[in-house]
């Protein structure tokens, strides 16, 4: 299992961010930032958004504070609560391809170890088999250019840019276990953050007249996570 508790993993992916916003380098001081995050990422910037609107509300804010004044969030973990005890279903009332995922997460082995696993060719073949799947609309077919020579078609690209990404030496993946955690009910199986975003949290944000952030956007789509 992780050794990180959930505000530690969180810790890990936020004081970079922060110490980047604050540098100076990347925006100026008092400059509007719209801070777009998908998936996890979403997560995280929720969490980063509510840690600014703690420290604006501060006495001792700090005047070097990032001024987030718009947050997007594309398809973000953590809006849904982990389902209760008794809503859960036990893992040896489980399929057997759910207790294996279950039991490989509390190992904390990652989807990128697995990738890794697999060797060149058949990850390769993997990773493009998923992102396939859950971006079927992707051109499939190469395209001449003026030259006559075949360009890579835009799945070929980005399952190669992925697969690279997958496999390179393992760093904040083993924070997915501390973050998340599986879990399944009668209404379906899913991820879930251990500390999640609900409750109305975001809403208190928006709802203070000491933060920066004057909006707040959140998108799913029809087929989603």
């Amino acid at each position: 299992n992780s050794k990180f508790t959930p505000p530690n993993a969180v810790d890990f992916f936020l004081d970079p961010l922060d110490d980047m916003l604050r540098g100076g380098n990347l925006v100026q001081p008092d400059e509007p930032i719209w801070l777009v995050a998908h998936s996890l990422g979403g997560y995280l910037a929720g969490r980063y958004c509510m840690r600014i609107h703690q420290e604006s509300s501060t006495s001792t804010a700090s005047s070097a504070m990032p001024n987030i004044s718009k947050l997007i969030l594309a398809s973000p973990v953590g809006f849904q609560p982990v389902p209760s005890s008794n809503e859960r279903i036990s893992a040896s009332n489980l399929p057997p391809a759910f207790r294996l995922v279950d039991a490989l997460w509390s190992a904390n082995v990652t989807p990128q170890a697995l990738v890794r696993l697999m060797g060149s060719s058949r990850g390769k073949s993997a990773v493009k088999r998923a992102l396939d799947g859950r971006i079927p609309h992707l051109k499939q077919q190469s395209a001449r250019n003026r030259n006559g020579e075949n360009n890579h078609s835009e799945l070929d690209l980005l399952a190669d840019y992925l697969y690279h990404v997958t496999v390179a030496p393992p760093s904040g993946e083993y924070a997915m276990n501390s973050l998340l955690e599986p879990a399944a009910s009668e209404s379906g199986a899913g991820v879930y953050a251990r500390e999640s975003l609900g409750g109305g949290e975001m809403a208190k944000i928006l709802s203070t007249k000491e933060t920066p952030i004057k909006s707040i956007k959140v998108l799913f789509g029809d087929n989603d996570w």
